[in-house]
């Protein structure tokens, strides 16, 4: 035995000396108030030595520039409260993350709200900030780059570039980013806050996005190139998601008129709010949208161009399936409240339920017109609850309106001026259009459906119209997207202000689960039983990563 060891030793020992180096997960602080990219890589996981600036900042020098790079598991801590400017010629912006992590493993850069820069913040954390103004006493908007006009980067006018995945961003305010004329159309083909290149399982989480702005510009020369988040190379980013997020521009914007930014091409939106902007959800790939609020919509720079709230025409030809579930449409502009159908897309399945459409005006922004063009595979509709939409429940968008395999309009509720009850006429393999309940404005505010309610147009007692006059999904002639919840909405989130800190909001509501086998109700809420009394008013509030 011990010559065998004694012999082995070397071998061994010439094995470890040429194995490649191993990199284990560390976490590091970055402060532009307190920190130095002097600092070694070892000293930055000290709060009391930070970085000065992330990897992949253009600012970034020393250890945080060139001798390291991103591990999977690395985890980035940003000091509350902290400002990072858009000086040109030293700006910090793009930052281009191009390290990514693994399954379960992402590269993250988030907040420790224990940290944060008391002089910004004498009283309570907030979020550290990326702001496109050139410095504290700037108010002048400039583009990424630090410049008023002209050509910046050949990775656009973004924030933040992703050209690796995994990687997670949570808990950022992006402030004052500036659009200049229409100089994305000859330089690098967009506007907008997140640019992610042929990469996936991008992560943004609780971060709060205002008051970007738009300079001259011509009608042509502007176009959807202008994006909240711009998607491309391949692959699309399939199975990234936006979650707790606030986009919020109304301060910069007035009423109906242009709203700078658009076109969310985020695949998963989640519990988001979506304010002042023109366009909101267009995916690149089929995906999930739920629990979000969208509002104040209003007309695009290019007055060629008709803004959306929720359309899927902006996807890549895959195909798949669309989850469109619990949000809240509501007093909007400008905007087609649902459309679906890609004629680049024919393999779509749109599954919508429990979303509510209401107050959107009649001038431009309105309720379901579907399909936009092509013939998608299917659409299931149903539990969803329309509010003064000319059409009734859904109306043809005048292409055609057809599907190649099923379109399912069931246990829907639509109240307008007519009570009209009406899905258009659809053209598909199997049509089921059954158990929608139209009622006048009149006849809806009379049995107590009104939007000054806590939950609106909900029913108020066990005999309101909408209670017990619906399918069941459980029977043979229903179909129901696998794994989707049968409760009722538990209401869109909101955005609310608390210590200082805009949130995304939800509702602490009962979620009322929809029967097994008895009818269900009609609409976007489900009345709860006897035995669990009327659905009571919020008494708590949940937000995450505040």
């Amino acid at each position: 035995m011990k010559r065998f060891i004694f012999n082995l030793a070397p071998a061994l020992l010439a094995a470890l000396f040429l194995a490649p180096a191993i990199s284990f997960a560390s976490t590091y602080y970055v402060s532009i108030s307190t920190g130095s990219d002097s600092n070694t890589s070892t000293q930055a996981q000290s709060k009391s030595t930070p970085w000065a600036h992330l990897p992949g900042m253009p600012t970034a020098t020393g250890t945080a520039a060139g001798s390291y790079s991103a591990v999977a598991g690395d985890v980035f801590i940003l000091m509350g409260c902290d400002v990072w400017y858009n000086t040109a010629g030293t700006s910090n912006f793009p930052l281009q993350l191009s390290n990514g992590g693994s399954s379960g493993n992402p590269v993250t850069i988030t907040v420790d709200k224990t940290w944060y820069n008391t002089t910004n913040c004498p009283s309570a954390w907030n979020r550290p900030v990326f702001d496109a103004h050139t410095s504290a006493s700037s108010s002048t908007p400039t583009q990424i780059g630090g410049t008023t006009s002209g050509c910046i980067s050949s990775y656009g006018n973004y924030f933040v570039h992703f050209t690796a995945s995994y990687i997670t961003l949570d808990s950022i305010e992006l402030r004052n980013l500036y659009y200049a004329n229409d100089a994305e159309n000859t330089c690098y083909g967009g506007n907008g806050l997140f640019h992610v290149s042929s990469a996936d399982y991008i992560t943004v989480s609780n971060s709060y996005e205002h008051d970007w702005s738009m300079g001259t510009y011509a009608a042509g020369s502007v176009s959807d190139a202008d994006e909240f988040v711009l998607i491309d190379g391949s692959p699309t980013c399939p199975h990234c998601l936006l979650t707790y997020n606030v986009a919020n521009n109304c301060a910069s914007t007035s009423g109906s008129g242009t709203q700078p930014g658009g076109a969310l091409s985020f695949v998963n939106v989640t519990y988001s709010i979506f304010k002042c902007m023109s366009n909101a959800y267009k995916p690149t790939y089929a995906g999930e949208f739920g629990w979000n609020e969208i509002t104040m919509i209003g007309d695009s720079p290019d007055p060629t161009l008709h803004p959306n709230c929720i359309e899927s025409i902006n996807a890549i030809g895959n195909g798949g399936i669309y989850l469109i579930h619990d949000n809240v449409v509501h007093d909007n502009f400008v905007c087609e409240g649902l459309q679906v159908g890609n004629p680049g897309n024919p393999g779509e399945t749109d599954y919508v339920w429990n979303n509510l459409w209401y107050n959107n005006t009649s001038s431009g922004a309105n309720g379901p017109q579907v399909p936009q063009s092509g013939t998608p595979v299917a659409m299931y509709f149903f539990n969803n609850t329309v509010v003064d939409w000319m059409g009734g429940c859904i109306r043809d968008a005048g292409h055609g309106y057809s599907w190649s395999g099923a379109f399912y309009s069931v246990n829907n509720f639509c109240i307008n001026s007519s009570g009209s009850n009406s899905s258009g006429s659809p053209t598909a393999g199997t049509i089921l259009i059954s158990k929608n309940l139209g009622i006048t404005d009149s006849a809806a505010a009379t049995a107590g459906y009104t939007n000054a309610q806590t939950f609106v147009y909900s029913p108020t007692s066990a005999t309101s119209p909408t209670v017990g006059m619906g399918l069941n999904p459980t029977s043979s002639s229903w179909f129901w997207p696998a794994a989707a919840s049968i409760n009722d909405t538990t209401d869109a989130c909101t955005q609310q202000t608390i210590a200082g800190v805009v949130q995304s909001v939800c509702p602490v509501r009962t979620a009322q689960t929809r029967p097994a086998t008895a009818a269900w109700d009609v609409g976007a809420y489900q009345f709860p039983s006897a035995t669990t009394g009327t659905p009571a008013p919020p008494t708590g509030l949940t937000g995450v990563g505040n």
